[in-house]
This record gives C-alpha cells, sequence and structure tokens, in this order.
C-alpha cells in the first residue's frame, strides 16, 4: 500500500527521510536498522546541491540493487512526493544531490516558527532502559588533575545528550575507597599528624600533597579514624572542584561500604566459583579468563596480603550495577586499556550480555603556556590540578575546550587561547554570536517592533527571506544559515548515536561562523523594509534557541550580554 505524505511542517530533510523509509517498507519483507537521517546531510562543497544523500548506497546490499539503479527509482519518486525541490541530480556511485526552491527555506523558518521543541525524542526501548554511566572516579587520595576534568566534562556531556534526546540515564562516581591506595594516604597522614610515632620506611603521597587537609584534627585520633578523615576531607573537596566545572552526580559508590562491608565482594567470589571460574594456585585466588579468551587467568585474591585484586573489586561493582540498571557505559582513562578484556570476559562467563556494556577511553590531556607544554604544577610541582587551569579561564571555557577534540585523541588544552575574548577563542566566538542574537533581537524590540510582531510571522513575510531582489551574497549567506539550524536535530541525534558531545561542539561553531557571515552580509533592522527586517529577525530568533539549546546541553552558559 502506498502511503500519503502530508509533509506540514516538516523539515525538508525529515521528508526525504520519510519517502525513502516508506520505499524500504514497501520493498523490503524484513525490518531494517539503517538509520536514514544519518544517511542526509549538506555536501562540503556547494556546487553539488543543498542537501545530499548517501542513501543508495547505504540501502543497495539489503535491498540487492545497484546503487545507481536504487538511486534512479529514488529520484523519481522524490521528484513526485516534493514540491520544493528544483533538482535532483544523480552522481556515481550513487549520490543524490538536491537543490531547494528558494520555498524550501521560507518552509524551514516556519516550522521553526511554528515548533517549539527543537528536537526529538528516541523512539525506541532505549527510553525505559536505565543507562548507568560511571565517570571520574579518581582516587580519594588528591586533587583532581586536568586528564579527570577532561572526563568529568566528557561524561556530564554525553549524560545530559542522552537525557535530551529521551534516555533514561543515571550518572555514579566509584569512590575508590579501599585498598592500599588509602593505606598509603592513611600512613602519609600520619607521619605528618603524629611525626613522633611516624611508620618508617613506608611508601607515602608527598607532604605537600597532604598537609592541607590536616588542619583543625583532634589529638587524639587512631590511623584508621584519621584515614577516614583526611579520605572524606578530599573526597568533598573533589565534589567542590567537580560542582565548580558544573558536574553533579546521581550516585556516589563507596567501595569501603557497597562491596566490602556489604560482602558484595564475598558474593562475586562464590558465584564465580559455582560457574568454576576460579581456582586456588599459590596461596592466590584465581580467575580462569584465559578460557575465556582473555590472555592469560587473572589474580583476584593475592597471595600475600589476601587482599582482593582492582579486577576482582570491579567485577562485584559491575555485578552490583548490572542490578540497578540494564546498561552499564564506563568511561575510563587511557591507562586502564588492559583492564577491558578481563573484566568483559569475567561479566559474560556470569551471564551478562556484553552487548550491554560498554567502556569509552579517554585519551591524555596537557596544558600549553606560552605554545609550550607545561608539565608540572605551579601550586605543588606535581599535576596540573582542575583548579589550577579553572581559575584562569572559568568555567565554560574550561568545559568547551575539553570538549574540542575526540576522546580518542590527545588533546592539548591552550590556556592562552582560552583567556582570549575575540573570535579566535572558540568559546567566546559561540557564546559572542548567541549574545549578538540576543542583543539585534532586543533593539529590534525597541526600536522598530514589539515581541508579539516576532511571534508567529506570517508565510508570505517569511518568503522574503529569499526574495529575488537581494544580492547573491545576501542569499547565500541567509541559505548558508537557515540549511546548517535545520540540521541541527540531526546533529543532536549523529552526537548521541556516536557517543561525541564533540560533534555538537562543532556544530555550535559552525553555525556561530554562519550567522556572523549573514548578520555581516545582511542589513536584519531596516525601517525602510519592515517586512524583511521581520524575516531575518525570524531567522535570528531561530539561531538564537539553536544555538541556547546546544550550549545548554553542553552544560554551558549561554549569555545575552557580553
Amino acid at each position: 500500500m502506498i502511503k500519503v505524505f502530508k509533509f506540514v511542517f516538516m523539515l525538508i530533510q525529515d521528508s526525504i527521510s520519510e519517502i525513502i523509509q516508506d520505499y524500504l517498507i514497501n520493498n523490503l519483507p524484513e525490518k531494517t536498522n539503517i538509520n536514514l537521517q544519518n544517511k542526509i546531510e549538506i555536501p562540503q562543497n556547494t556546487n553539488y546541491g543543498d542537501i545530499s544523500s548517501t542513501a543508495p548506497l547505504a540501502l543497495s546490499k539489503v535491498l540487492k540493487k545497484a546503487p545507481l539503479i536504487l538511486a534512479e527509482e529514488l529520484q523519481k519518486l522524490l521528484a513526485e512526493k516534493l514540491q520544493n525541490l528544483s533538482e535532483i541530480e544523480i552522481i556515481k556511485p550513487g549520490f543524490i544531490n538536491f537543490k531547494l526552491k528558494p520555498k524550501a527555506y521560507r518552509e524551514i523558518l516556519e516550522y521553526f516558527n511554528k515548533n517549539e521543541n527543537l528536537i526529538t525524542k528516541l523512539q525506541s526501548d532505549k527510553n525505559n532502559q536505565k543507562l548507568l554511566i560511571e565517570f571520574v572516579s579518581a582516587n580519594p587520595t588528591g586533587d583532581l588533575h586536568l586528564g579527570h576534568g577532561r572526563g568529568a566534562v566528557f561524561g556530564s556531556s554525553l549524560a545530559n545528550l542522552l537525557k535530551t534526546i529521551g534516555q533514561n540515564i543515571i550518572t555514579e562516581f566509584y569512590i575508590n575507597d579501599a585498598g592500599e591506595q588509602i593505606n598509603k594516604l592513611g600512613l602519609s597522614a600520619w607521619n605528618l599528624y603524629k611525626p613522633d610515632q611516624a611508620f618508617d620506611g613506608v611508601d607515602q603521597y608527598p607532604a605537600e600533597l597532604i598537609q592541607p587537609y590536616l588542619s583543625d584534627l583532634e589529638p587524639n585520633l587512631n590511623l584508621e579514624e584519621l584515614t577516614d578523615i583526611v579520605k572524606n576531607r578530599i573526597l568533598n573537596k573533589q565534589k567542590e572542584v567537580l560542582k565548580n566545572i558544573k558536574v553533579e552526580f546521581d550516585g556516589w559508590f563507596s567501595e569501603k561500604n557497597e562491596l566490602h562491608q556489604n560482602n558484595c565482594l564475598e558474593k562475586t567470589f562464590k558465584l564465580l566459583e559455582s560457574k568454576n571460574l576460579t581456582y586456588q594456585k599459590d596461596n592466590a585466588l584465581w580467575l580462569k579468563s584465559s578460557e575465556l579468551g582473555d590472555e592469560r587467568d587473572r589474580v583476584l585474591i593475592k597471595s600475600e596480603n589476601k587482599k582482593p585484586t582492582y579486577l576482582a573489586g570491579d567485577i562485584a561493582y559491575h555485578v552490583h550495577k548490572f542490578g540497578r540498571a540494564d546498561n552499564l557505559l564506563d568511561i575510563f582513562g587511557a591507562d586502564h586499556q588492559g583492564q577491558e578484556l578481563s573484566l568483559k570476559v569475567a561479566l559474560k562467563a556470569l551471564g551478562y550480555d556484553d552487548t550491554k556494556f560498554q567502556i569509552l577511553f579517554i585519551q591524555f590531556v596537557s596544558l600549553l603556556r606560552n605554545g609550550t607544554e607545561v608539565k608540572m604544577s605551579k601550586r605543588n610541582g606535581s599535576v596540573i590540578t582542575i583548579e589550577e587551569v579553572l581559575d584562569e579561564v572559568g568555567a565554560d571555557a574550561f568545559r568547551f575546550m575539553l570538549l574540542l577534540s575526540n576522546i580518542n585523541n590527545k588533546l592539548a588544552f591552550d590556556i592562552d587561547l582560552a583567556k582570549k575574548a575575540d573570535d579566535q577563542n572558540p568559546v567566546f566566538y559561540v557564546q559572542y554570536a548567541h549574545a549578538r542574537a540576543c542583543s539585534i533581537l532586543r533593539n529590534a524590540c525597541q526600536d522598530l517592533f514589539k515581541e508579539q510582531d516576532l511571534e508567529n510571522i506570517k508565510p508570505e513575510i517569511l518568503d522574503l527571506i529569499m526574495s529575488e531582489s537581494l544580492s547573491d551574497r545576501e542569499k547565500q549567506s541567509t541559505k548558508d544559515l537557515i540549511l546548517k539550524l535545520s540540521f541541527f536535530n540531526h546533529e543532536v541525534h549523529r552526537a548521541a548515536e556516536s557517543l561525541n558531545p564533540s560533534a555538537l561542539a562543532h556544530y555550535l561553531i559552525d553555525i556561530a561562523n554562519k550567522f556572523h557571515s549573514f548578520y555581516g552580509a545582511c542589513k536584519v533592522i531596516n525601517p525602510d523594509n519592515k517586512n524583511l527586517s521581520l524575516a531575518r529577525l525570524a531567522l535570528i530568533k531561530t539561531f538564537k534557541g539553536i544555538m541556547q539549546k546546544g550550549l545548554e546541553i553542553l552544560i554551558i552558559h549561554a549569555p545575552e550580554k557580553m
């Protein structure tokens, strides 16, 4: 049965997707998971058209048709169904390029004029399934460094991005407050607290890292009490620093309280033993991980002190997490990459679906000052802390600069660039574009219009946005901005699907660039042509709303004045 299409207030790319999707349904007996929205984009070379689709290439195998034949069939169907295309061109090996009529740009503006919801919610089972995202999870043994900051900014942005499209997200910080690092913290603190009773020959943290947490202590604490106080003070400091970069968590999971004191580790060991996955050797407990696909067997309980290893704690923690969520996502530093396989094979052997558990690794971040990498902190001679950078650049610049590169790439944080108040600074460039749009709208409502004049502007007025009387420069800059804005919903979903909020940051830079070009080419407020002014103000209002929402997703302030 052929579907009757009613493209009322639908973006042109959505109309194209819907027609191709309907073609797919009519020609394929079973369902397919191909995301057709991801096969439609703006070509880099405008000579190729306004919009381009790779759908014929993507559908060729499932439909068992050559891409060019498929492209010809889709070309005919799209030409019949869509009235706002001036040209549909097929390019080898199977691209379809579209050129839009001027009316199409008015309809895009009209769409945004009529629709307040900029982002569609995901329609899938993921809406009802809980996804638990764990990130940062630093030891409570010192200050958070710049690498922790990258993980914190990425994790919080990703969680907010996924929430925006309708996923059920829980965020969690795993507190590593048991084991050798905490013992080392306690002994380091004790040797400063009671130097006359110091433990000799123990591995310690530098005194300058611990000393700030030893003020106003009771005089007669024992080692365990002192360790807990110092640990909690460091943890509270970490929470404060994270809050200052706009990072908060739904839960804080204590290894000591939840895994050790609640017998989660013992329960996990018994579960592994019941499945014949462990054995004793050299007074240690081993996991038969080599039988599960790992390169070798792994120790779960050490022989020398009978303490559980990090892997043992990780397995127990993830078993606990699977009891609270349907899907798990861990965001780790690059130095943890060797732990992935052991953890995954153990969980799979326990019966957990490995497709519901994913780990992302964040590459290292360095600090540049005066074009040179800074190796050590000015304050304490060790790593560069979040606070140290935050004091100089502020939370917005801190977040945006750390989102500029995909987490699979190493990142150099240029602190001099982040402090600049000019177009070279990406966050300034983006925020200034939003502030400029706010200023234009304010001035228009003070000088020429009332706020209600900008609501539900008539289609015949919006048609003026691409009037034939305008210069080529005016029309091209207008077209570029409108088209790029029209892909906002697509860009949000693409970034979410690829778990890459950095892509959204670059999209915001791109629309800021298109906006500044538009503003440079077009006189917006013109008392001699109020209707054209209204049409252009409608475009600026759309830009403002999209920029504000994009920054909101990335948890970055959208200033109205700068």
